[in-house]
Parts: structure tokens; C-alpha cells; sequence
């Protein structure tokens, strides 16, 4: 299997090292790809001393996650590669974790998106896999369990998924992305699973969010992504979203929510074209 990785950089020094050399000490090989988002720190400066095998691409801005990666799933599509890997900058591979996805996606190509298990720096899971996607695994599902989403720390995406599936929506500029990527992915028939021998790492440990950014994640891009659910009808999320609204005001006792509800809610036309053009084969490869 012909794979490119895919990592999108900004700021990533405290990670870049590890996260480029495990992908060089793979078992088997891949090529590399970072698409670096306008950082200050060095990074774009740092690859090229240290890492010179890797294809840098400097948009000469932040575009975000999602239209970051799609410069990388696009040149895979064009250059006849079988799968992308996408991976976060604070994130690492083990030798095998290739090979044994690569295996699996061989032995059950009915799968779109395959994800390792993904670990913590300090060896136990990694907090938000453990509680989203490890507690939906069944033990009894075998090599590769089939789970409804799981993040994009750590995707291995088939070429047959990108082709029908698309790339990523530019609605969602960070996070949510993923989530909905999966709802696509489900919608289109492909399957989406953890691989449970392969083991991969994604280092939060460092990571600290002011509550104004943990409500834009947790309330306003989820509440996007529910928006855009190909497989539900739209009248119907805006209801469940209303809901989610008010528990969220809740929980954080905060009035935030709604100012984001706001927003949303003027946004419904971009929400309405995005449905419509994600239900078709193959959305955003030709932009």
C-alpha cells in the first residue's frame, strides 16, 4: 500500500521531531507531507535543516485543519496514492502501526477510515479515545472493531473513501471537521473502525484552553456538525441543537452558547450548501 502521510504544523516545535522521526523509522514506508500554517516559531525553517525527505508546502497563511489537509488528500488523489494517514503535529507513530493498518485495510477494504489505538504520552489511552470511541468498541468485534466517528489524530484514510467520500467541508475552520467527515463517510457506505494491534500516540500533556475556546469546540463546531448530518433531516437538527444549546448554558453557566447560537443561525445557508454538496460523489476535490 502506497501511502502519504498528511500533518498539518503551526507552532510545532515541541513536537515536530518525534512526530516526523517515527514517521522516517516506519516499518513501512511512507511519504511525508506538512502543509505549515503560517508558523513563528520556526517550524517550516526546522523541517528543512532536519528533515529534507519531507514535502513542505507554506500556504503562506492559516488556512485551518481541514483545508490544510485537503492540499495533501489532493495530491494523493493526483499522484495515485492508495491511502492518506493524517496525523496531528503533537502526535507519533509506532514501527508496526503502518504495517498492521495497512493489513487490515487490505483484508477489509468495506473500511474507509481506520484509526490505531490512540494512546497518551504516558502510556494510558488517551483521554477524549477513551471516552468516545474505546467505551463504543465491542470486544467481541475482532481484529478491527467498526465505531460510529473517531478523531483525526490518527486516520488512515483509503483512496476509495476520498474518492466518493470528498475532503474536508471548509465550513468547520478548526475542529468539527472530523466529526463530520465521519457522518459523510457513514452516509457513503464505507465503514469506520479501530484497528486494536496498532498503537499510536496523541500528546495533549501540554495542551491548555481558556473556557471561551472549550465552549467554541465542545458547543458551537459540535453544534455545527450536527447542522450538517447528511443522515438526518435538517429540521430535526436544528431542534436537537436548540436542545443542546440550553444544556450547554448549563453546563457552563455561561451565555456564550447563544451568542454562538446566534451565529449559527445565520450561517444555515452555508449549512444548507454544504449538505447539498457532501450528499454528491467526491465534494471539494475539484476546488
Amino acid at each position: 500500500m502506497k501511502i502519504l502521510a498528511v500533518i498539518v504544523t503551526y507552532r510545532a516545535m515541541p513536537w515536530i521531531d518525534r512526530c516526523l522521526a517515527s514517521l522516517c523509522a516506519s516499518g513501512h514506508s511512507a511519504d511525508i507531507m506538512v502543509i505549515d500554517n503560517g508558523s513563528d516559531d520556526g517550524t517550516a525553517d526546522y523541517i528543512r535543516e532536519h528533515f529534507p525527505e519531507v514535502m513542505l508546502r507554506e500556504p503562506g497563511s492559516n488556512l485551518g485543519f481541514g483545508k490544510a489537509n485537503n492540499i495533501g488528500m489532493r495530491y494523493a488523489l493526483e499522484r495515485g496514492y492508495d491511502a492518506v494517514y493524517l496525523m496531528n503535529q503533537d502526535a507519533w507513530v509506532e514501527k508496526d502501526t503502518f504495517g498492521i493498518l495497512a493489513e487490515a485495510s487490505a483484508a477489509h477494504p468495506e473500511f474507509g477510515i481506520l484509526s490505531p489505538m490512540q494512546m497518551s504520552a504516558g502510556g494510558a489511552y488517551d483521554s477524549s479515545f477513551a471516552r468516545r470511541v474505546l467505551a463504543r468498541m465491542s470486544p467481541e468485534a475482532g481484529d478491527v472493531c467498526p465505531v460510529p466517528a473517531v478523531m483525526a489524530a490518527h486516520w488512515l484514510v483509503t483512496r476509495g473513501c476520498l474518492e466518493t467520500v470528498g475532503l474536508f467541508a471548509p465550513i468547520f475552520p478548526f475542529y468539527g471537521e472530523d466529526d463530520n467527515y465521519c457522518q459523510r463517510t457513514a452516509y457513503h457506505g464505507f465503514g469506520i473502525g479501530v484497528v486494536s494491534r496498532a498503537k499510536a500516540v496523541h500528546d495533549r500533556s501540554e495542551r491548555v484552553e481558556s473556557r471561551d475556546r472549550i465552549i467554541y469546540r465542545n458547543y458551537r463546531m459540535a453544534s455545527l456538525a450536527m447542522l450538517c448530518d447528511i443522515r438526518r433531516p435538517l429540521l430535526w437538527q436544528r431542534i436537537k441543537v436548540l436542545c443542546y444549546t440550553l444544556v450547554k448554558t448549563v453546563r457552563y453557566r455561561s451565555l456564550l452558547p447563544w451568542k454562538h447560537y446566534r451565529e449559527l443561525r445565520r450561517n444555515l445557508p452555508e449549512v444548507l450548501s454544504t449538505r447539498t454538496l457532501t450528499m454528491g460523489k467526491g465534494a471539494y476535490i475539484a476546488e
